[in-house]
């Protein structure tokens, strides 16, 4: 080959090597982006309390996310519920009294502990808060809330010796002391009723059976405890089947003779009275009548009135003698017309009739 062919194919080798060199290059820039300027903008700065956007949430990372102010702490009470919701009784039990070590008027702590021990089946100590709760709390309509669902509280231990036991000293103390707080509750004295009736104390039986005849929605129930009290302490002379008891007319009325403690007395026969007793004025005579004396709230026509209750010996119907009766002082005074009421108490022990066009009274013992 001569010079002029071999320069020819070397200036083409050389064109063809340029040529596939700039297509290569060409092919690696098209791919990399162009900074049209040099500096670097500094990232956006976002505040603690801006919220990111909701189409942002997702793309953050944790070491990248925004750090949220902490949450408020809760306060014993808080967590004392939050506990209770939980079940957890024993630690909501040792917070609030930890609370109330700190702060011992804490009402809520104390209303909260109640039932919390109760939820335990801790009840004397439940019986003990819910008295402090009621001796500390200030709202009246709070304290007769409480009153009342202590009231039902401790009924439903008695009627549940399973839960209590047969000793009832301790339950009798505490239907005691509440019914100094409420002592026109009925319920408790029916309660404390059958639970003396039961430890043959009869006089205590009657006097509470008495305060619960003299309320309407206890009066039947407590006219069953009086009529079981007559077995042993009611003696009828002739053992006859029916009793007839001559009346004596009082203008539109009766007056029933009755014997107390060997004196004559007149009581006016009314049905509608709950418990049967003397006047103040027939009292004031004879005192002497008087013995174990115990405080009872009458229901009157004119509102409730502060009285007492008495034990006397004999009381006698014809030939029914009840021994060791408890009568009311009645707050009444009509001089020699009648020395008091014959009530439901003492009726209410007998199926009776009243036949008003003979003038006669006829008790039948039930």
């Amino acid at each position: 080959m001569n010079n002029k062919k071999i320069i020819l194919v070397a200036t083409l080798a050389f064109a063809l090597g340029f040529y596939a060199s700039e297509y290569r290059h060409a092919n690696r820039t098209e791919n990399v982006p162009v900074i049209a300027d040099a500096s670097i903008a500094e990232p956006e700065i976002v505040e603690e309390s801006a919220q990111p956007r909701a189409q942002d949430i997702s793309s953050i990372s944790p070491a990248s996310a925004p750090q949220f102010l902490p949450t408020k702490p809760q306060s014993p009470l808080e967590r004392a519920n939050q506990l209770i919701a939980n079940g957890a009784y024993g630690d909501a039990a040792r917070l609030l009294n930890q609370l109330l070590e700190l702060e011992p008027q804490n009402t809520e702590a104390l209303w909260l502990l109640a039932r919390v021990y109760e939820q335990q089946g801790q009840h004397k100590e439940a019986v003990g808060i819910w008295f402090r709760y009621i001796n500390t709390e200030v709202d009246a309509q709070k304290i007769e809330t409480a009153l009342a669902y202590l009231a039902k509280y401790l009924i439903r231990l008695t009627e549940n010796p399973s839960i209590f036991g047969e000793s009832y000293e301790w339950l009798m103390a505490q239907i005691n002391d509440l019914i100094k707080l409420t002592p026109d509750n009925g319920e408790l004295h029916l309660q404390l009723a059958k639970m003396h009736l039961k430890t043959e104390d009869k006089e205590q039986a009657q006097y509470h059976a008495l305060m619960a005849a003299n309320q309407p929605e206890t009066q039947a129930r407590a006219e069953g405890i009086l009529a079981k009290l007559d077995e042993g302490s009611l003696a009828q002379d002739d053992g006859a089947a029916e009793i007839t008891v001559p009346l004596i007319r009082f203008g539109g009325q009766f007056l029933v003779p009755v014997t107390v403690e060997g004196e004559q007395v007149k009581l006016l026969l009314d049905t509608g009275a709950s418990i049967s007793g003397l006047t103040a004025s027939f009292i004031n005579r004879h005192y002497s009548f008087v013995k174990s004396p115990k405080p009872i709230q009458l229901n009157t026509a004119s509102g409730t009135v502060e009285s007492y209750l008495f034990l006397v010996d004999t009381f006698t119907i014809e030939s029914i003698t009840f021994n060791k009766h408890m009568l009311a002082r009645l707050p009444m005074d009509n001089g020699d017309h009648f020395d008091g009421l014959l009530g439901i108490d003492i009726l209410g022990r007998f199926d009776f009739v009243i036949d008003q066009n003979k003038a006669i009274l006829r008790l039948r013992k039930r």
